[in-house]
């Protein structure tokens, strides 16, 4: 993308020397070959970039047609025996009335949303083969604007990191601390009134919610009371990209959340597995 903007750039001051050009000449009619093939070459150019632009970006494909078709009359202009001046200058004024700010400002502001998910592929540094499969899935998603799909596939991710390594410590140990913390009356998890018998990895996906289990998981001292709250803000937020409601999903809560799940589960020593 940051090629294209480049090429939009060169294109538009390319189009303004040739207006600042055609404006100073005296002669009613263009007939100079060099002339008109310069132009088209221009112009050919230029709906190359167009068409980049629809393969690549979601700018409005109207605004994009009004500049392919633009350039297309340039394109007829330069194959006529003869054409005024002044209808090259008509069209080429066209095009550059508005470019900037329809097709080049719209290219560099995408540019800063695709350095903004690039940053989502550091989530790969700590990941087993099975999970960065899923996970490329999940950067996928939001790069491509499905940002409440790239929410649920990286919270799933992050649950099943947390469920093998309750699998790795043993289930026999996730048991009794569900049990001690069902005994407290008093202090932090005096509320926790659940005990849980589970022996696999089955029994813990299909018995144990996600926010239960993140108590578990504080009181056995795999995250502290900070990282606890912060995993519960992200099961949070995809809760609310599973079910149908008005709360609008940005790039910068995905970002926030890929970093929480990335620091506090993929890469804390703790969930090794």
């Amino acid at each position: 993308m940051s090629q294209i903007a480049k090429e939009i750039e060169e294109l538009i001051n390319q189009l303004e020397k040739w207006r600042k050009s055609l404006r100073s000449l005296k002669q009613k009619y263009i007939t100079s070959k060099p002339v008109k093939e310069s132009i088209r070459s221009l112009a050919l150019r230029g709906k190359n970039i167009i068409l980049s632009l629809k393969n690549l970006s979601d700018i409005d494909s109207k605004t994009l047609e009004k500049y392919d078709e633009l350039f297309s009359k340039l394109i007829e202009y330069s194959v006529r025996t003869k054409c005024s001046r002044e209808q090259y200058l008509q069209v080429i004024e066209e095009i550059t009335r508005n470019i900037r700010k329809e097709l080049l400002l719209k290219a560099y502001t995408q540019l800063t949303e695709i350095r903004k998910t690039s940053d989502l592929w550091r989530i790969l540094e700590n990941v087993t083969e099975a999970e960065k499969d899923y996970l490329e899935e999940a950067i996928k998603c939001a790069e491509s604007g499905y940002l409440r799909a790239a929410v649920i596939l990286g919270w799933n991710a992050a649950v099943d990191r947390m469920h093998r390594v309750v699998e790795k410590l043993g289930f026999e140990e996730f048991n009794k601390k569900s049990r001690e913390m069902k005994r407290i009356k008093e202090g932090r998890y005096k509320r926790f009134n659940k005990e849980y018998n589970v022996h696999n990895l089955s029994e813990l996906r299909a018995t144990v919610f996600d926010r239960d289990l993140l108590w578990v998981l504080e009181y056995w001292g795999l995250i502290d009371l900070n990282q606890h709250e912060r995993l519960s803000t992200c099961l949070t937020l995809r809760n609310t990209c599973a079910h149908p409601g008005e709360a609008s999903i940005t790039m910068e809560n995905v970002l926030s959340f890929f970093s929480d799940i990335k620091r506090i589960i993929f890469d804390n020593e703790k969930f090794r597995i």
